[in-house]
């Protein structure tokens, strides 16, 4: 006996899935934590104290510039557009909600939800589908 061939079945029941588990490495996180005081040590036997003084006053300056506030005139020289030029995209959107939890909110006349509503049965999960004319 064949088995119906339907979109449920096709996309969710049937498709070969591969699923990988990781377990994190206790040996690699000591490596990477010996490499990084190795690095640290190496840096500031290159830097020296004068080169370590100079780092930090260079950063200092960087979070001091960071958190300058930014000036008014730049946050209001932008020009905001009339709403009525703004060219909006239409886009169409059709919700199925599953079996068991009511009838979908979207039951308009639209395009997408007529071809949604003729492809077959209702998926058992939530969906939502949104088309964009480009």
């Amino acid at each position: 006996m064949l088995k119906e061939v339907t979109p449920i079945n096709r996309y969710y029941i049937d498709p070969h899935c591969v699923i990988v588990t990781g377990k994190p490495s206790a040996a690699l996180a000591e490596k990477l934590e010996k490499n990084e005081v190795t690095r640290i040590k190496a840096q500031v036997e290159k830097l020296g104290l004068e080169g370590l003084k100079a780092a930090e006053t260079d950063l200092q300056k960087a979070k001091l510039e960071h958190e300058r506030p930014i000036p008014t005139d730049i946050l209001t020289s932008f020009i905001v557009p009339d709403v009525k030029t703004i060219s909006w995209i239409p886009v169409q959107s059709h919700l199925e909600n599953g079996l068991g939890r009511g009838p979908s909110p979207s039951t308009s006349d639209d395009s997408l939800s007529k071809h949604v509503l003729e492809d077959g049965s209702p998926l058992p999960f939530f969906v939502q589908y949104n088309h964009v004319q480009v």
